[in-house]
């Protein structure tokens, strides 16, 4: 990479961005938003909108989390991480679609330590029997994504069983996807040989 990037990244990404290698890290000038604006599409568009007003080549790291994200993806000038949501950037496309199939519902490590924040503020299950319901419902599992930065928050996801009435599955994902999503899409920004 020639200079640094702009990388515009959702939050929830913070900790397993700071651990990808220092070659690809040296050529990104990160920038994070609140991983909270997933529940504000609007407002997270109209973020992102704004930032993209300068024609700078920015890199997105972000699934398909607002309105307009297919729109903010120009040749030489905007690319994002491929994938239609974190889980799927972390995972890769054929285990994400595999997990999905079977009804998984996932909690990246960002988000494990706000589920509360996020189930009982942003999605509105302030009674755990209505969470339960709504989750035996449409779900037929949780699935924790270890990334491999933190350590597993076994207390939080005890938590988290208890009020969903699920069990919490552990999938180890590691950084590789992350790493190569990113890579990808500097590679189509222009950005990135692939040395």
């Amino acid at each position: 990479m020639s200079s640094k990037v702009r990388t515009l990244a959702c939050g929830i990404f913070r900790q397993e961005l700071a651990r990808l290698p220092p070659e690809l890290l040296s050529g990104l000038r990160l920038s994070f938003l609140d991983s909270m604006l997933h529940m504000q599409p609007e407002k997270l568009d109209q973020i992102l909108h704004t930032a993209l007003l300068n024609p700078e080549p920015t890199l997105l790291v972000y699934g398909d989390c607002c309105h307009n994200m297919d729109e903010f993806i120009r040749p030489s000038v905007c690319r994002r991480t491929a994938g239609v949501n974190c889980c799927e950037i972390m995972l890769g496309s054929p285990r994400y679609c595999e997990l999905r199939s079977k009804g998984s519902f996932f909690f990246m490590p960002e988000w494990t330590e706000r589920w509360a924040e996020v189930f009982k503020t942003e999605l509105g299950f302030a009674d755990p029997d209505l969470a339960r319901r709504f989750m035996a419902d449409s779900m037929s599992g949780l699935v924790y994504l270890d990334t491999g930065v933190s350590t597993i928050p076994s207390g939080t996801i005890k938590e988290i069983e208890a009020f969903m009435g699920m069990p919490v599955r552990i999938e180890h994902t590691g950084l590789q996807q992350l790493e190569l999503s990113i890579r990808a899409a500097l590679k189509d920004l222009g950005a990135y040989d692939g040395a």
